[in-house]
């Protein structure tokens, strides 16, 4: 009955429009989910100030904290979006009179630490300080490459420990290995005489904590005895994807709980429904667009009988299309089918049921993101 009163109500498209109506507000600016010349425009400026990008037209998490850096800088509002005031401050007339000077380019550049900020991932940090996430993740001790903490403090230079690296590099027999069931990344590389840092980074893993059975892995190194190999290395859990990736960002999704709604709200502090969708997957590796009509039209369509958990589903709450997303987790909070959401003014990030009647009525879709 509540979301009968809500739909029915002249306040229905203030409640339900979050994303579309956010999108709708900053349509003159540039934010984070868009593509094209003008984001390349803006990532080159960012660049000639000191904030150094690649030049790839598309505005993800690493061009959002760039800009929220500039704007810091500038003394400027920051919201991670380019408005008239920060169009303003990286005009070429204003770059000679501001912070980014050559003396905060180089503050910038020579920086030791970095504090994860929310939607940080460790490739999109490790591009922007010129290096790799495997000398990241040696240089912290990283145990999960893929887990890292809002608020958590990075050490960003200096030379990651690499003693049992070249010896892992020659070359020797065999020079694959198929994934079995029940292997990790590290019991690998044990197996070879490698650390588990070496042996993702030969086989160019993005994700080393995503392996599946019947993977053909590239080794060096000559087979250790079962009581043999690295005792240093850490534990990474084989996972199937695309479930397991599904099952890693409904268990992201969960640790978010009664996080409060926030209309264009996209952190902990406060959430719309897009904004936490985009959330929970920057937190797994994977920058979606920012709006809900973006993001599905970016998720390949799937039909409503092969929902698995991490898949998304849409709605048309206030307006024909989809204006409203969640993410599937399948049987949870005593429901057969339930979904995550950030879903209204007043309301908290929750569980909710798929079958229930308005959701039913208000189904618009859905469709899977793969890593």
């Amino acid at each position: 009955m509540r979301y009968k009163l809500i739909a029915g109500s002249i306040l229905a498209p203030l409640l339900w429009a979050g994303p579309l109506a956010h999108a709708a507000w900053i349509a003159p600016y540039i934010y984070q989910g868009q593509r094209g010349p003008a984001v390349s425009q803006l990532q080159r400026r960012l660049d000639r100030s000191g904030f150094h990008l690649p030049i790839t037209g598309y505005f993800g998490v690493l061009t959002e904290t760039a800009v929220r850096d500039f704007q810091s800088s500038h003394r400027l509002t920051v919201d991670g979006m380019v408005g008239p005031q920060t169009e303003g401050a990286l005009s070429p007339s204003a770059a000679g009179s501001t912070s980014a000077s050559p003396t905060f380019s180089v503050a910038y550049q020579s920086r030791s630490t970095y504090t994860v900020r929310p939607g940080d991932t460790l490739s999109a940090i490790a591009l922007r300080f010129h290096t790799s996430w495997v000398t990241l993740a040696q240089l912290n001790h990283l145990a999960n490459p893929n887990w890292l903490a809002v608020g958590q403090v990075l050490q960003v230079t200096g030379t990651a420990q690499t003693a049992n690296v070249a010896p892992a590099l020659q070359p020797a027999s065999p020079s694959t290995y198929r994934v079995q069931a029940g292997d990790t990344l590290s019991m690998i590389a044990a197996r070879f005489s490698m650390t588990w840092q070496s042996l993702a980074q030969l086989n160019h893993l993005s994700n080393p904590n995503l392996l599946e059975i019947g993977q053909l892995l590239e080794v060096r190194g000559t087979p250790a005895s079962a009581s043999g190999g690295a005792s240093s290395s850490v534990s990474l859990p084989v996972q199937s994807s695309p479930t397991s990736f599904g099952q890693a960002l409904v268990d992201t999704a969960k640790a978010y709980l009664g996080a409060p709604y926030l209309w264009g709200g996209t952190t902990p502090q406060g959430f719309d429904c897009s904004g936490f969708t985009q959330f929970v997957f920057a937190k797994n590796g994977v920058n979606i667009p920012r709006t809900t009509w973006a993001q599905f039209a970016f998720a390949k369509p799937i039909a409503k009988s092969a929902l698995v958990p991490g898949d998304l589903v849409f709605f048309n709450t206030y307006a024909s299309g989809a204006s409203h997303v969640g993410i599937y987790v399948g049987s949870a909070g005593g429901y057969r089918q339930a979904f995550i959401d950030a879903p209204a003014p007043g309301q908290t990030v929750m569980i909710q049921n798929l079958n229930n009647v308005y959701w039913v009525n208000h189904y618009y879709g859905a469709g899977v993101i793969q890593p």
